[in-house]
C-alpha cells in the first residue's frame, strides 16, 4: 500500500450537482389535494362496505 492520502471523497460531490428550482405544486396545495383524495378513498370505502352488510342483511332475513 501507498503512504499517499486518498483525495476526499466529499471534495468533489458537490461540484457537478445541477441546482433545480423549487416545484410550483409543492407546499400546501399539493397536500391539499392529497387530502382530499384520502377523504374521497375514505367516503367511498365506507360505502361500499355498508353496502356488502346491507346485502348480508337482506340475505340473512329473506329465508
Amino acid at each position: 500500500m501507498a503512504d499517499t492520502p486518498k483525495p476526499a471523497a466529499h471534495a468533489h460531490a458537490h461540484a457537478h450537482v445541477p441546482k433545480y428550482a423549487e416545484t410550483i405544486d409543492a407546499g400546501y396545495r399539493a397536500s391539499n389535494r392529497v387530502w382530499i383524495r384520502v377523504w374521497i378513498y375514505i367516503v367511498s370505502g365506507h360505502v361500499f362496505v355498508a353496502f356488502l352488510f346491507l346485502l348480508f342483511y337482506v340475505g340473512s332475513h329473506k329465508g
